[in-house]
């Protein structure tokens, strides 16, 4: 605890102090005080005996006129505590998180009387660990848990809450006071515990901004465990940031000598070579990465880096995409790797690629409308060509009939022709009728009973094509319609979305939401669209919104945990896949990320704890485990794990219990279930 910060405590107790007994009188706080140390005993808040005294206790606050805001209890718990009447605070703190007010500084308080009243150490623990539950940033507590488990001498887990606590906090005069304690007062009994030791030294060290301890503490910690490629990482990251770049590669080789794979490492190799000058040899190793793992956006950035100042976008993307010798960058595909270079942070980057991509676009329309006029003019110069032969036509006949002397025959003439062909023997009937057939052939009735089915098939789309113009239409009647509402918004955007038209869909219900922003319904609908249009991080803000606006709007609820789901097992696949591969930088990193948004999800605490475990960062992947554990009891493999974990840092006792843990659930799966039983009864022949 800071100096600065226990005298400021102190001063504003000792004024809220005097100034609660100088309103009250002592007597009165005395009574008060007694009857909350009665409520904390009587457990049953329904029995007479609790009713009893809560109406006693309402009665005198009323009377005396005595603030007991939310805020005045919590202060008041202060004083209780400075007078050691710890039952009277316990009352008011399990009421206020009841209430759900400052849980996990309630429960922070809670773990101080716990600890006063020398209670057993793993109840202060379990409220020292819910109120980092409550807030994972709550430094306070952090440090107090790490200090309890320094007394029970377990090293290893208190170093971890250390570093979890040097993490959480800036302030100058709390780092120097968690240096000093890991100095003073922490004996490492193990490599595993020296090398978490040093690593949380290291860190401290840099916050304090003593860079060259910091990296004598790394590499103490790297020389004592050198399989933690986590901290060679984290290692050459800052030496890359100092430009000791040749130590910073040496370590990285060192990394991907045992693992071969890990594009995290790659990445920041590729990032030195670049510094160092080395262009060609920074581009292979982007290469590398994206032949393993082709959606890598850090080695398509990487490469965009290298080239961007020398190559066009389109230029650019064919040397992203090389493995491909026939490759040509669509519009859509610049506009793709816009938004990557946007996520990147690279806001000038992104628009050069937008403006190339409308660059290309206006070139493509224009290429087009020439082209459109192109073959007008064909058409017409076509029919033209053909009108000419027609008319050529009609004079050749004209002038043969000419030469010929024929002259045209009149109306009796024909007449009588006809009857001549009537009367005519039945061989010329057939000689004519074979005459009349010599001109038309049978493929041209073929293919025009082909055309046919041809047009008969292509109804079927037609039919299609008429109601998507039908409910066009109807959209359009509720978009002309006059004043403009967010009900005939909704209507047009709903009607787009039966068009399978997400995105104009998309378009109409923002309009909605403009007119009517309190519209639980209408942030509903942008999160479904969204999510069927894949964006399921903006479906997840937009159905948030809808459930504040609307808590009991239960189509949004069931939908965002949908959503949740999927964001969440989407980065477990992710994390997973780079985990088989044995690139468990880029895994911790995207589980990481997702515990930032996911802080009580069980899955992402035990994948993390996996690749800790990797990692050989058993002390962290002990944590994560039991944090799953925490949030959910049942979850069994992370019993299991944890097992595993203790056994791998020699503390078998605390492995047993995980086993036997592991066993009281029951899990279906035979074979581990056969194998921890083994494990059971040969550490249970040691300690029982």
């Amino acid at each position: 605890m800071q100096f600065k910060k226990i005298l400021r405590l102190g001063v504003f107790l000792f004024l809220s102090l005097s100034l609660f007994l100088s309103a009250h009188g002592v007597e009165k706080i005395n009574e008060i005080d007694t009857i909350r140390a009665e409520l904390s005993f009587i457990r049953d808040k329904n029995s007479p005996d609790y009713i009893k005294a809560k109406q006693k206790l309402d009665k005198i606050i009323k009377k005396q006129k005595i603030d007991y805001s939310n805020q005045a209890r919590f202060v008041d718990v202060h004083r209780l505590i400075s007078e050691q009447k710890y039952n009277s605070a316990v009352y008011e703190l399990n009421d206020l998180i009841e209430l759900g007010f400052e849980i996990s500084k309630c429960n922070e308080l809670l773990g101080d009387i716990s600890y006063r009243m020398q209670n057993s150490s793993k109840k202060t623990a379990q409220y020292f660990k819910l109120a980092i539950k409550y807030d994972s940033e709550n430094t306070e507590a952090l440090y107090k848990l790490a200090k309890l488990y320094l007394i029970e001498k377990k090293n290893i887990l208190a170093i971890e809450y250390l570093k979890q606590t040097i993490e959480s906090t800036n302030e100058y005069n709390f780092l120097h006071e968690i240096k000093d304690l890991i100095l003073n007062n922490i004996t490492p009994q193990n490599k595993y515990e020296a090398n978490n030791l040093y690593e949380a030294l290291a860190s401290a060290y840099f916050k304090l901004g003593y860079k060259n301890k910091c990296y004598n503490a790394l590499s103490k910690a790297i020389q004592i465990n050198p399989k933690d490629i986590y901290l060679k990482y984290h290692l050459s990251g800052m030496l890359f940031d100092d430009n000791e770049n040749d130590y910073a590669m040496a370590l990285l080789d060192s990394i991907l000598s045992e693992n071969p794979s890990d594009s995290q490492i790659k990445n920041l190799k590729a990032k030195i070579l670049l510094k160092k000058g080395y262009a060609i040899d920074a581009y292979e190793q982007y290469l590398e990465i994206l032949s393993e793992f082709p959606y890598s956006k850090q080695a398509k950035y990487g490469i965009y880096k290298i080239y961007k100042n020398k190559l066009k976008p389109n230029e650019i993307l064919k040397k992203v995409y090389s493995f491909d010798a026939s490759y040509s960058p669509s519009i859509k595909e610049i506009y793709a790797f816009s938004e990557l270079l946007y996520e990147m942070n690279d806001v000038n980057g992104a628009q050069n690629f937008e403006k190339y991509a409308k660059h290309l676009e206006e070139m493509e329309q224009e290429k087009n409308r020439l082209a459109l006029a192109q073959q007008e003019k064909e058409k017409k110069e076509k029919e033209l060509q053909l009108n000419q032969e027609k008319q050529q036509q009609v004079k050749n006949e004209k002038a043969e009939l000419l030469a010929k002397k024929i002259v045209p025959t009149t109306k009796k003439e024909e007449k009588s022709k006809q009857l001549v062909k009537k009367n005519a023997p039945k061989k010329d009937k057939a000689e004519n009728k074979i005459s009349k057939k010599e001109p038309v052939k049978e493929t041209p009735k073929k293919e025009t009973k082909n055309v046919e089915k041809i047009k008969q098939i292509k109804k079927t789309p037609v039919i299609k094509t008429k109601k998507y113009l039908e409910l066009n239409e109807v959209a359009k009647k509720y978009l002309s319609m006059e004043p403009k509402t967010a009900q005939n918004y909704l209507a047009a955007a709903n009607t787009y979305r039966q068009m399978n038209e997400q995105e104009i869909a998309l378009k109409y219900y923002k309009e909605a939401m403009k007119l009517d922003p309190t519209n639980s319904d209408i942030y509903y609908n942008i999160g479904l669209v969204e999510l069927e249009l894949n964006c399921a991080t903006e479906a997840k803000i937009n159905l948030e919104k809808a459930i504040n606006l609307d808590t009991e709007n239960s189509k949004a609820k069931n939908l965002l945990a949908f959503v949740n789901q999927k964001i969440i097992t989407e980065a477990i696949n992710s994390a997973y896949n780079y985990y088989e591969n044995k690139d468990y930088i880029t895994a911790f990193e995207i589980i990481d990320s997702e515990l930032k948004n996911y802080p009580k999800n069980a899955q992402l605490y035990y994948y993390r704890g996996l690749i800790c475990s990797a990692m050989d960062r058993n002390a962290a992947s002990i944590i994560d485990f039991q944090k799953a554990i925490e949030i959910d009891a049942s979850y069994y493999m992370a019993y299991y794990q944890l097992g595993k974990t203790y056994e791998k840092i020699s503390d078998e006792r605390s492995a047993l219990v995980a086993y036997e843990q592991f066993l009281s659930i029951e899990p279906d799966e035979k074979e581990l279930v056969d194998e921890i039983q083994k494990k059971v009864i040969s550490l249970g022949a040691k300690y029982y």
